[in-house]
């Protein structure tokens, strides 16, 4: 049984689950709990849940009764994604036909009770300063609760990590350092919580000190926490936790289970810990960019910007270096060949790439020579001037984009135009189309358009229909190779060949031609 079910994904255990039914007739974890008994028992059936199900009986295990588990409340509300949060509401709704806030708000009080709720409402993510978080703690006499409470539970975790080492800079603290000295009890656990899951250092939120070592290292052992922690991090950053374990304490959590439990309880955890934990090619944690451009390991500014000089020196221009050095490079590192190339030779490189090149070759070019926030600024604003909307482009770039990066776009398109980006569009649009492009500007959820469902589908099917039919449709092959290529290009690769039975690269081959085509296919990633 144990080294059954701990070598399979909790996916497959629900197969299984199914399977069983068919032939027996029976319930499988009836059967098991019939058979096993203890926390072997607990284990095994936690294993046999779906994570959100289990998520949703953990939650009421800790708030019925005499009594709340305030852990459990924390460590499950403070670590889930927006989106899991509000399966775990549905989920709980349809187990016990209860509300789960209002469960939880009945069981809790404060500021506490406020920071649970503001985690349940999987509220939009808003802009926040940390200046506003160093003027709530560090630099106040007495602490304004609601100020932390507003910020680290309505933002999205890219912007925390940018405002905690924002906050660090500008206060000389960590933001747990501050959350412990001007915060107490509940509260501060949870913010605690919340900062950890979010903090700028790389760290899991189930290191070691947070949980695992106080299971562990004193008498007796937390079997419930050991529990719920194995089952529901096992598919998610478990070998981080390993990793953090050893480092933090000179041991490893493979032994300190083994020396503190006993028993099947024991072999489960430790089978389950060896033969699925500890194999990668078992472990369903990626790491890895989906894009097909990376970062150059190899990268030097000054050498490229040589390279690129070089190119366009003298009669005639060498489009193949140009196009080969680009477009192996991030983003990020053109930018810094920019600034090198300007200290050179002072010279601007884009306006000398724009002089050597042209057509639709040198607009894909300049393209990948933009910053990503300013490019999506500039596409905006050509979308909307002069007669007529390009109406494709605003739903292309605002219903996917991010909110914290649709709130860098407006502003990116303020200091270029000197205009609101908003006040432009609602001129420009009208109706139901205008007040859904108002509320994707306002950073809401984002409620409409395929993308909503699979963006790289969305992004295949834009690509197809670019290329379809009589002539192409190059602005908008362009934008989406340039936007894409660092983002999920793979992924938009594999739905294209999934949804028309053809390849990206075979279709841009056939409708493309001379260096444009040649500089397409590169950013395609090659054939599939």
């Amino acid at each position: 049984i144990m080294k059954l079910l701990t070598a399979r994904s909790n996916v497959q255990r629900q197969q299984i689950k199914a399977a069983y039914k068919t032939l027996f007739g029976k319930d499988l974890v009836d059967h098991l709990k019939s058979e096993l008994g203890g926390k072997f028992e607990s284990l095994i059936v936690g294993l046999m849940t779906a994570p959100i199900a289990y998520d949703a009986e953990l939650l009421r295990h800790a708030i019925k009764g005499a009594g709340t588990d305030e852990k459990v409340l924390i460590e499950i509300l403070a670590s889930r994604t927006p989106d899991q949060v509000k399966e775990i509401i549905a989920t709980y709704k349809n187990m016990y036909d209860h509300d789960l806030e209002h469960d939880v708000t009945g069981d809790t009080g404060g500021h506490f009770r406020r920071m649970l709720v503001i985690l349940l409402q999987v509220r939009p993510h808003l802009i926040s300063k940390p200046a506003a978080l160093f003027a709530a703690g560090e630099q106040k006499f007495g602490t304004d609760e609601e100020q932390f409470i507003t910020i680290l539970g309505n933002r999205s975790a890219a912007h925390l990590q940018r405002v905690f080492a924002a906050y660090m800079k500008l206060s000389g603290f960590e933001i747990e350092e501050s959350i412990q000295r001007e915060t107490s009890g509940s509260l501060e656990k949870i913010l605690l919580a919340v900062g950890k899951k979010h903090t700028h250092t790389p760290r899991p939120f189930f290191s070691p000190n947070d949980n695992l070592d106080f299971i562990l290292s004193y008498s007796g052992t937390d079997d419930e926490t050991l529990i719920r922690i194995m089952v529901t991090r096992s598919e998610v950053d478990m070998l981080d936790i390993r990793k953090e374990f050893r480092r933090m304490f000179a041991t490893s959590l493979h032994a300190m289970i083994k020396g503190d439990t006993a028993g099947d309880y024991r072999k489960s955890l430790v089978v389950f810990y060896e033969e699925h934990l500890c194999n990668p090619a078992m472990s369903f944690y990626v790491t890895d960019m989906l894009g097909t451009v990376k970062p150059y390991g190899a990268f030097n500014a000054n050498d490229d910007a040589n390279a690129l000089q070089k190119a366009m020196k003298g009669l005639g221009t060498d489009e193949d270096t140009i196009m080969k050095l680009l477009t192996a490079r991030s983003n990020v590192q053109r930018q810094q060949i920019k600034a090198a190339y300007k200290t050179l030779f002072g010279k601007d490189l884009v306006d000398h790439l724009k002089s050597e090149l042209g057509g639709k070759f040198e607009s894909l070019i300049v393209g990948l020579m933009t910053a990503p926030i300013a490019y999506d600024a500039e596409l905006l604003r050509h979308a909307i001037k002069g007669a007529g909307t390009d109406e494709k482009v605003l739903i292309e770039i605002l219903a996917s984009r991010t909110p914290d990066q649709v709130k860098e776009i407006i502003a990116t398109y303020k200091n270029m135009y000197d205009h609101d980006l908003e006040h432009d569009v609602t001129g420009d649009t009208g109706g139901h189309f205008r007040r859904m492009l108002v509320i994707l500007l306002q950073v809401r959820p984002h409620l409409i358009i395929k993308c909503a469902r699979s963006v790289p589908a969305y992004f295949a099917e834009c690509l197809y229909h670019s290329m379809k039919g009589a002539g192409t449709d190059d602005e908008t092959l362009i934008r989406i190779m340039v936007t894409r290529s660092e983002v999920d290009m793979l992924d938009i690769r594999k739905e294209f060949r999934r949804m028309f039975a053809t390849s990206l690269h075979a279709m841009i081959k056939g409708d493309t031609s001379g260096d444009y085509r040649k500089c397409l296919l590169l950013l395609c990633g090659g054939e599939d």
